[in-house]
């Protein structure tokens, strides 16, 4: 079986296997949703069912009377809502609102975020080019903020010439509006004032949870101060105090004698929405109006570095290359929130973010499609890395580097219960845990769209053998409301459903190289505090534990 064979089988086992799992509150409608007919080119009857997956020019297609069919794509035109654009034919196109493929232009925008389009995109353009045997270059122009970025082909012909404009996260839903880009970038998810102020009135549908919307990488938004300063960790209430202006001096803090001078960024910033909705507004406060605003953010770096009272924010990925003091967030509980590749990789770092790009439905420039989809492969994470931003290279991390978090259960969760604690510490001690989670919406066991995708990405290095002769244990986590044994069943569930997926996903001769073992330790570990919406959102996952059994560390002694 060849590697471009089984990558699409494990990506078509996944999608049929994920769809089993998920609770749908109007599965009729999203059925109907999902219904495409696929019409011969060369004669025959149409071929009618609900969209399973679409993955290397193959349809999976779910039929009521013969259920799940293949269907080499090449010689067959879509209808429906899900339809690729390439194989729509004008006037069968569902609820797409592009009717045909884009013109066959070089030109195409992609607009938005500073902190997604300052340095990552050109670098995955530049990796990009040199997958498709392009040269790259990239030209300034008099608007700081806009840039030209031109692929050539190596018989000198010109491959794409993009728009790149970086003027902020609401920009991209502005541009998508008005057809000026064909993709947009944000440094945070798409609002519901984005929806209804720029993409509602142009007739654009919530991009929102489909396949509109693409997770190009992780980053966090990192409190910084000057290298001198001895506050090593703020509480949320901490921060948005700082923030609107009711404590202004380090000694209130326990530092030194030294005003407070906090630098922000405008209103149109991806970032500061990020430090706001995380840490100030939830605490009833909000940004006062007397802050130093900075349009740049190496600018702003720089004037913390300058100013023993300075304190300001800006992507981990910039922090990463200036000697700034990273602040760890404190929550209301005691758990520490330190800003590491580690816990931003699980989502479990307080101002964790993904990056996004988002299109429009219907047809897309083919350029910027091929672009979006090589930005999903292992060949583009060298150059996440590059930018210093959070790639999808996995991580290890032992219990005994847990120490807050295993303090915190003991001493502080009301719910504590020992015998279900020394057990934890029995299996996981000489186990080490992988950067990689899956997340559930609240009392189910359905997992959210990032997380189906980390579910076919560890599949695949499954079916590789990076995890040969290892016990893949995958266990179930909860956050605190209802009972203790209650949410030990609830997230027992969510790990056996993990441990199905994953074997529908691999082969069979996978399955026996390794030994998947669902557990659950419901409450204990928790990665925020379960007291807001956003904490037990976090502490709701399955995590990824590997160890040589038992069996075969007593053969090696």
């Amino acid at each position: 079986m060849t590697e471009g064979t089984m990558a699409m089988r494990v990506a078509c086992r996944m999608a049929a296997a994920a769809a089993l799992i998920a609770v749908l509150p109007n599965s009729a409608a999203d059925a109907q949703s999902r219904t495409i007919t696929l019409t011969s080119k060369e004669g025959g009857p149409p071929i009618t069912g609900e969209l399973v997956a679409y993955e290397q020019g193959v349809f999976v297609i779910d039929r009521p009377d013969e259920g799940l069919l293949k269907v080499e794509s090449s010689t067959f035109t879509c209808a429906g809502a899900l339809c690729p654009p390439q194989y729509v034919v004008e006037g069968n196109t569902g609820n797409n609102d592009r009717e045909a493929p884009r013109a066959a232009s070089t030109t195409f925008g992609i607009h938005g975020s500073r902190t997604v389009g300052t340095t990552l995109i050109p670098n995955l353009l530049r990796g990009y080019a040199s997958h498709v045997g392009a040269s790259f270059e990239i030209e300034p122009t008099e608007d700081k903020a806009a840039r030209i970025v031109r692929l050539v082909n190596a018989d000198g012909s010109l491959r794409a010439e993009i728009d790149l404009q970086t003027r902020g996260s609401g920009s991209a839903f502005t541009s998508l509006a008005r057809d000026a880009a064909e993709i947009g970038l944000a440094d945070r998810r798409m609002k519901d004032s984005d929806l209804e102020k720029q993409l509602a009135p142009a007739g654009v549908a919530d991009l929102r949870d489909t396949e509109n919307e693409i997770v190009l990488g992780l980053d966090g938004i990192v409190l910084i101060t000057h290298p001198d300063n001895p506050v090593p960790n703020l509480t949320s209430l901490e921060v948005a105090q700082i923030w609107s202006g009711e404590i202004t001096n380090w000694q209130q803090l326990g530092g030194g004698d030294v005003p407070i001078t906090v630098n922000s960024f405008g209103e149109g910033s991806g970032d500061r929405a990020v430090l706001l909705d995380g840490l100030v507004r939830p605490n009833g406060r909000d940004e006062k109006q007397d802050v130093t605003r900075w349009k740049g953010y190496q600018d702003l770096v720089d004037a913390v570095m300058a100013d023993r009272g300075g304190i300001g924010f800006v992507g981990r990925w910039l922090a990463r290359t200036n000697d700034v003091n990273l602040v760890a967030i404190r929550e209301d509980c005691g758990l520490l929130s330190p800003p590491t590749d580690f816990r931003m990789k699980i989502e479990g770092y307080s101002l964790s973010r993904r990056l996004y790009a988002y299109k429009r439905p219907g047809a897309l420039h083919p350029e910027a499609q091929a672009f979006l989809d090589w930005t999903l492969t292992d060949a583009a994470q060298p150059y996440i890395k590059q930018s210093h931003f959070i790639d999808r290279d996995l991580e290890r991390m032992r219990l005994e580097d847990m120490g807050m978090m295993l303090i915190h259960t003991a001493a502080v969760e009301p719910d504590f219960n020992g015998p279900q604690y020394s057990e934890m510490m029995r299996n996981l001690r000489q186990a080490d845990r992988l950067s990689i989670s899956f997340r559930f919406d609240f009392g189910s066991s359905t997992l959210d769209v990032e997380s189906v995708r980390n579910l076919r990405d560890l599949a695949e290095r499954m079916e590789a053998g990076e995890f040969d002769g290892q016990e893949v244990m995958l266990v179930g986590f909860a956050d605190s409301i209802g009972d203790q044994r209650t949410n030990t069943q609830l997230a027992m569930r969510r790990a056996q459903a993990v441990r199905d997926i994953l074997r529908d996903a691999v082969t069979a001769g996978t399955e026996e190289r390794l030994r998947m073992v669902p557990l659950s330790y419901g409450e204990l570990l928790p990665l925020s505090c379960n007291t807001t919406d956003v904490g037990r959102a976090r502490n709701r996952r399955v995590e990824v534990w590997l160890k040589v059994p038992e069996t075969r560390r007593i053969a090696s002694n």
